[in-house]
């Protein structure tokens, strides 16, 4: 191999950092130069590795000769472990290296044919490997050290422009995502209004209305009215709000129990305890979830009940966390399976609330279902228990 004079690999990196102007895809600025490397370099191959996702091994993303039949295809493509083979150790270490006789190579591993010569040198990335740049010749010794200064300032370039992509890449990702959250928060408020202002309740509410004003029943018309009132208020003045003080959620859940109880009189029996709020007035915890979940719960199963079911809920308040603990003993549904109601299965999805909440926000919502059928042949024992965060 002739001596490569100073002037010439000037313009040879010129060449390589000239080419790679305005690529935007690693895909593409591989492709690129592994064809430079076999068009200006006069190289008989040339292969880029790049380290996968795992970061254990090294899969072959662009090639040029042997490995390259028509034109951005690789024929069989390998993966090869870090440590493995000159590519694997030079990956694994990172440090360039040329060997001048594979047959004298323990570490060579053939790929397409045996080829007698081989120089590989690290793709670096913040001080991390992240591919190799390979070639090997059918020449013995064909590699110099001008070779190897030549390879390793165009990876540098190279590695660079990775580094710019990938950059350029996360920031679209970022801003995506965001989007993506954006939209989702959107949904969950829309889901917020739906289900506090869900037509089923406000219907219901009225027909109760209507009924206690047929039976001439001044005294509960007006109670009926002025609770519902109160939670309807409750509903429209906290609907842009993301977070509740739980002193504010235990009294309309209060209100809604107090409603249901007067619609459905006999067929259920509750009890509403907290404790903690003297010492953490102010505490706060995500809305919707707790009237969605109640609703869930009592709508599902009172057209079962024949007076038998019983919820009771129960708020502990402390410094960090507020502890929401539901137990309900509601009938067997084989007891009760001619009981249906259709409506039921547009009720509020509590537990989505609760995914897309923690997917969307910094918060950590904990739930825990159990059910306990040996209460009696005929009753059944659900618990929930939610964790919120105390983000008061």
């Amino acid at each position: 191999m002739k001596e490569i004079s100073p002037k010439e690999i000037q313009e040879i990196l010129l060449h390589f950092s000239n080419s790679i102007e305005g690529i935007r895809s690693e895909s593409e600025l591989l492709w690129d130069l592994v064809h430079n490397c076999i068009s200006i370099l006069g190289l008989e191959d040339a292969v880029v590795y790049v380290v996968d996702s795992s970061g254990k091994k090294l899969e072959q993303k662009a090639a040029f000769g042997q490995k390259n039949p028509k034109e951005k295809e690789i024929l069989n493509p390998i993966k090869i472990p870090l440590g493995e083979g000159v590519t694997g150790k030079v990956a694994e270490n990172g440090i360039p290296i040329i060997i001048k006789d594979n047959s004298k190579n323990p570490d060579y591993i053939q790929d397409v044919k045996f080829m007698k010569s081989e120089i590989a040198v690290p793709l670096m990335l913040e001080g991390k490997v992240i591919g190799v740049l390979d070639s090997e010749n059918s020449q013995a010794d064909y590699f110099s050290q001008q070779h190897l200064q030549i390879f390793l300032a165009i990876a540098s370039i190279y590695s660079g422009q990775i580094a710019r992509i990938r950059a350029e890449r996360h920031t679209e990702e970022i801003l995506q995502e965001k989007i993506q959250i954006e939209k989702k928060a959107n949904n969950l408020q829309m889901q917020a209004i739906s289900a506090q202002l869900s037509p089923h309740f406000v219907f219901n509410s009225l027909n109760a209305v209507q009924h206690f004003i047929v039976l001439e029943d001044k005294a509960r018309s007006l109670k009926f009215l002025s609770l519902f009132g109160k939670l309807l208020r409750y509903f429209l003045t906290t609907i842009q709000e993301e977070k509740i003080e739980v002193a504010k959620e235990i009294q309309m859940l209060d209100w809604y129990l107090q409603i249901q109880f007067m619609r459905y009189r006999e067929k259920f029996k509750y009890k509403l305890a907290q404790k903690g709020l003297e010492d953490f007035p102010n505490a706060q915890i995500p809305g919707i979830i707790v009237q969605s979940l109640i609703e869930n719960l009592l709508e599902s199963h009172i057209y079962k009940s024949d007076g038998n079911l019983k919820i009771n809920i129960d708020f502990r308040i402390l410094e960090k966390e507020v502890l929401m603990n539901v137990a309900m003993q509601y009938p067997d549904a084989e007891q009760n399976k001619n009981k249906k109601r259709e409506y039921t299965s547009t009720l509020p999805p509590w537990e989505e609330y609760v995914n897309l909440l923690n997917e969307i926000r910094p918060y950590t919502i904990k739930t825990e279902v159990s059910e306990n059928t040996a209460v009696s042949s005929e009753m059944h024992l659900k618990t929930i228990e939610i964790t919120f965060p105390n983000i008061g």
